[in-house]
């Protein structure tokens, strides 16, 4: 069985990623458009991925490629998000922010 640390760090992640859905489009600015991939990342993934502490891994240098299939497609406890959360455009700039 799971520790209560361990309960407490999963019901954490899984607000954090009802959260990061609800929001995605609210965070955006009041065009619907992000300004920046720093924007989206310290609005949408980093409460998540953030190193320390974390609750999951960091993205920092990550691939293009499985940044695009994992926000498109979600990956375990991370959703998919939708273009009209993150277009295109906000996620070619988040993968450069990323690098």
């Amino acid at each position: 069985m799971a520790s209560k640390s361990k309960k407490s760090r999963i019901a954490i992640a899984f607000g954090g990623v009802a959260l990061s859905i609800a929001s995605a489009i609210a965070l955006a600015d009041s065009s619907g458009n992000w300004t920046s991939g720093r924007e989206v990342y310290q609005k949408v993934c980093g409460y998540c991925h953030e190193p320390n502490p974390g609750i999951a891994p960091s993205i920092q240098g990550t691939q293009p490629k499985e940044i695009r299939e994992k926000v498109r497609q979600g990956h375990r406890a991370m959703p998919a998000f939708r273009h009209t959360e993150i277009d295109d455009k906000a996620l070619a700039q988040l993968i450069d922010y990323l690098k």
